[in-house]
């Protein structure tokens, strides 16, 4: 990037200055992080303050639907998305395999079924131990979660309070990206039946007129943990897919 020189024209618009920070930024970045890069720009040498320094978060959205509309106009094959809780430019995926030859780049790897099945139970009812992802495709997914690990798709986010106190999955924010999602929450409007349901609270008797209404059994209130076992059953080598501790 060419040094600050006085005789070069200053940007006249807003949407010029928001559109050039999208463009360099190395990731999704959002309308409060290009809010901030204005308000920190320091004073020019001869003590001018820059301009678009007290501009609000609301006016730089406004110039990013600015752009979004003028590209979708002009019909460029390039499209401002709102992806990972940020914007970025992208090609069209219309125009995908004219930008692989000239990239020379093959078709994009695919993932197997096996892995999509993991990827999207992982994806819905994040966080989640292994032995549910087991519980729920009835096989080992061992090989799975290593893939999507190796891909940077899913990530360990913590462990489970369960016996053994095994890892917990959830995806991370290149699965965002890879996919085009603004963030989780558009997974329960692709498909709101993949999620996990929300157990109802058991309704308790009601108290006759000469009890008290704290006089509940406590089994009528809150039903006994059951274990699951299949999470002491073995232990993997693999530290990635590391069931317990030792």
């Amino acid at each position: 990037m060419p040094e600050s020189d006085p005789m070069q024209p200053v940007a006249s618009s807003l949407t010029q200055v928001v559109g050039a920070l999208i463009f360099s930024s190395p990731v999704p970045i959002d309308a409060d992080a290009i809010r901030k890069c204005l308000k920190d720009m320091p004073d020019a040498e001869d003590g001018t303050k820059p301009p678009f320094r007290g501009v609000s978060v609301r006016e730089v959205q406004s110039a990013i639907l600015d752009i979004q509309q003028d590209l979708e106009r002009l019909g460029l094959g390039v499209a401002l998305e709102e992806v990972a809780g940020g914007y970025r430019f992208q090609t069209q995926a219309g125009c995908g395999r004219w930008v692989r030859a000239l990239l020379k780049k093959d078709k994009p790897a695919l993932l197997s079924r096996p892995s999509l099945e993991t990827l999207a139970i992982i994806a819905y009812r994040q966080p989640v131990a292994r032995s549910e992802i087991e519980g729920i495709r009835g096989v080992a997914v061992d090989h799975s979660v290593r893939q999507l690990m190796e891909l940077h798709l899913v990530r360990i986010v913590g462990r489970s309070d369960l016996p053994g106190r095994p890892f917990l999955y959830g995806t991370t924010p290149l699965f965002l990206e890879h996919f085009g999602l603004k963030d989780l929450a558009e997974l329960k409007e692709i498909d709101p039946t993949l999620g996990r349901r929300e157990s109802k609270p058991p309704e308790l008797p009601l108290a006759s007129s000469g009890a008290s209404s704290d006089a509940v059994p406590e089994a009528e209130v809150e039903g006994p943990k059951v274990e699951d076992p299949k999470v002491e059953e073995t232990k993997s080598d693999d530290p990635m897919i590391e069931r317990s501790d030792d």
